[in-house]
């Protein structure tokens, strides 16, 4: 990775397949995000035989919005790195501005930050920057 004008330029080609990775991930989260809120639907909507049968669905339904959430939460920053990549800051740290290592983009092609401060928020020791 170069760095040019402290913007990160990645080789085009590396931009392009990380670029086509992000667009791959949002369809696959928009898909599994459909689906289990679709099936969320269907569980609540699912006759009440029993108390047991209630729980069981109940459980189910929780699940399935929980994981909804997380699938959301995942497609908001593909989002936001396709729009990194569309005005020519992704690959920079959101916080420092430094290189996100080219290896960590193709392991987490919506990586905001690298992995050092990553792990520190993920730790609690620094709040996530807004």
């Amino acid at each position: 990775m170069i760095e040019t004008d402290s913007k990160p330029v990645l080789p085009p080609e590396e931009l392009a397949a990380l670029r086509e990775k992000l667009i791959e991930e949002r369809d696959r989260l928009m898909v599994e995000y459909r689906q289990d809120v679709t099936e969320a639907r269907a569980i609540q909507q699912e006759g009440m035989e029993d108390f047991e049968e209630l729980a069981s669905m109940d459980t189910d339904r929780e699940r399935l919005l929980i994981h909804s959430e997380q699938e959301r939460e995942r497609l908001l920053l593909v989002e936001e790195a396709l729009q990194r990549v569309a005005d020519g800051t992704y690959g920079a740290c959101l916080t420092c501005g430094e290189p996100i290592p080219l290896a960590r983009l193709r392991q987490i092609p919506w990586a905001r930050y690298g992995a050092s401060l990553q792990e520190k928020i993920e730790r609690g020791e620094v709040a996530a920057p807004e």
